[in-house]
């Protein structure tokens, strides 16, 4: 992951903001002594709260990990979407 002071990033602020918006990777904002702070696009943010929610429970989690299994194997059937 990229990272960058906060005097730095303070300075090119739209800059970064941009090389973030641009890659979809996160940047991560360092301050000397003090906590850090990754900058991340809105619509990774929320790609990662819906992963999230998507894995909350183990039920769910299994069903996903088998189809990502039978994908991986090319175990995969296709659905008429005109046979509902």
């Amino acid at each position: 992951m990229a990272s960058v002071r906060f005097t730095e990033f303070k300075q090119n602020l739209a800059t970064h903001f941009d090389t973030v918006l641009e890659s979809r990777a996160p940047l991560l904002v360092t301050r000397q002594g003090k906590g850090s702070v990754i900058v991340l696009a809105e619509g990774e943010y929320e790609s990662l709260q819906e992963t999230l929610h998507l894995l909350s429970t183990p039920a769910n989690a299994d069903r996903l990990h088998e189809g990502l299994e039978q994908l991986g194997h090319r175990r995969i059937l296709e659905k008429d979407p005109t046979a509902e």
